[in-house]
């Protein structure tokens, strides 16, 4: 008994000392483990959550329009309506993921909008593809605050701007993945119209994807089963913002609203989402404005979404690549962007048209590096969830503005819609460089703070009071 009872001691001790001792940790191989593990997921349920909003788009030339007898600004607001349900949804999502499981979470929603997408399915009218696309957005607005909040969880700041970039450049695997579909779809002739195969396909594959997220995404750090001790036990000492304050503290969502660098940056989001909108919910529809067959437009869709792809990504790399260089990448963004408009609101072919197009297809790499820089430059889980839920408030209320630029009596050119895609790359220069401005001179006033400050010796204490950004000597914003 003596002898079971000393082993018994010895192991909680051996516990204890591995607890206590500092383990060695490869955070080289670690970080590398959590990009293999985490960042291939995120990109997958973001290009899932694309596809499901561009099947209203692909539906379009696939016979939705005619079967549900949409007129005038229809088609619009049935694009619309979807971003009013995602913005309903994101007041639940900036609570919610306080509370719950991160990763059952997730698993839900998808579950849920795949349902509802293989539903809509069943649309016989225009009220009931109205009702199909309100709940939808409900559902799938937990998709985007979700993942800037698992971002900043997982990453250092150096580290986030390109990972954002890699999983937010997902939505372009969507658009490939929604082209070849779309295109083999569009060539059904079964009983059904081609676009009810699109929503019926989309749909399933959301339903299948929420079984994998609920196996694999894991709620945190602590709960990771590839990470091992020693690399929980770093999250947990060495990245603040691993952890989740359950409390909301309501000091932390008022100084979010009184401070210029967040008013900036949803400005900035404002110009980079409407005219992005509109390419979103009338991609084909504009390719078909300039002359291509509705097959022609699924093709040229494929390529584009390829393009973009790698504009994205390689948008990340270069803002990671090089100190502070994210408000210069946007600037190079907002060139092509500028140029592309210009092409398509003055060009004369076909050809001139659709190399505008492309151009202006950089431009979505700008809004994942807003976001990237709302990750980095926002500390608290009550201040960095309030941010991110206003950008995505901002976010749909562009979505539901930015159809209504196409005008039906504009139809087929849609010169406005492009002249005010122009003036919003040309604003969104003067604000990215206001933004920049901003945080130098907040990192300023923070070495100012470093130089000012006194160490003193940490006590074994527990620290109620998150520590945000503009309080911490040690803390720089990236611009």
């Amino acid at each position: 008994m003596d002898s079971e009872k000393d082993a018994k001691t010895s192991s909680m001790e051996e516990e204890v000392k591995a607890i206590e001792a500092p383990a060695f940790v490869d955070v080289k191989h670690m970080f590398r483990k959590v990009d293999f593990v985490l960042l291939p997921i995120m990109m997958f349920t973001y290009a899932v959550q694309f596809m499901d909003k561009l099947a209203l788009s692909a539906g379009s030339v696939f016979g939705l329009r005619t079967d549900l007898k949409l007129v005038n600004q229809d088609y619009s607001w049935a694009s619309s309506i979807f971003f009013f349900g995602f913005m309903l949804g994101n007041f639940f999502v900036v609570r919610l993921i306080h509370l719950v499981k991160i990763g059952r979470f997730v698993s839900f929603v998808i579950c849920a909008w795949g349902i509802t997408l293989a539903c809509s399915t069943a649309s016989q009218n225009y009220a009931g593809l109205l009702v199909a696309r309100f709940v939808l957005g409900f559902l799938e607005s937990a998709i985007s605050p979700t993942f800037v909040f698992i971002t900043s969880m997982w990453w250092t700041q150096k580290q986030q701007a390109v990972r954002t970039n890699l999983w937010f450049a997902g939505n372009d695997i969507g658009g490939v993945l929604n082209s070849l579909i779309a295109f083999g779809l569009g060539h059904a002739n079964g009983p059904w119209s081609p676009w009810r195969y699109i929503f019926l396909t989309y749909g399933l594959m959301a339903f299948v994807w929420s079984f994998v997220i609920l196996f694999f995404l894991p709620d945190s750090p602590q709960n990771a089963r590839f990470l091992n001790q020693g690399e929980k036990q770093y999250y947990q000492k060495e990245m603040k913002s691993s952890k989740v304050d359950k409390k909301w503290d309501w000091g932390q969502a008022k100084s979010a609203f009184t401070d210029i660098q967040v008013w900036l940056l949803l400005f900035s989001t404002v110009l980079c989402v409407l005219p992005n909108a509109g390419i979103t919910s009338y991609g084909f529809i504009i390719l078909d404005s300039f002359g291509f067959t509705s097959i022609q437009s699924t093709l040229l869709n494929l390529a584009l979404s390829i393009f973009t792809w790698f504009a994205i990504a390689l948008a990340g790399y270069l803002a990671s690549r090089f100190k502070n260089a994210r408000c210069y990448v946007i600037w190079l963004c907002l060139v092509f962007a500028i140029t592309g408009g210009c092409l398509i609101y003055k060009g004369n072919s076909k050809g001139v048209k659709l190399l505008g197009y492309f151009l202006v297809d950089v431009q979505p790499a700008i809004l994942p590096l807003l976001l990237g820089m709302a990750a980095s430059n926002f500390r608290g889980t009550t201040r960095r969830s309030t941010v991110n839920s206003a950008i995505f408030i901002i976010y749909c209320a562009c979505n539901i503005g930015g159809p209504q630029l196409f005008q039906s009596s504009d139809a087929p050119h849609y010169p406005h819609a492009f002249l005010s895609w122009i003036i919003c790359y040309c604003l969104n220069v003067v604000f990215t460089l206001l933004i920049r401005l901003a945080a130098i001179r907040a990192n300023k006033k923070l070495e100012k703070l470093a130089a000012e400050f006194v160490p003193v010796v940490e006590e074994e204490i527990e620290v109620e009071k998150e520590l945000v950004e503009y309080e911490d000597p040690s803390f720089r914003y990236k611009y």
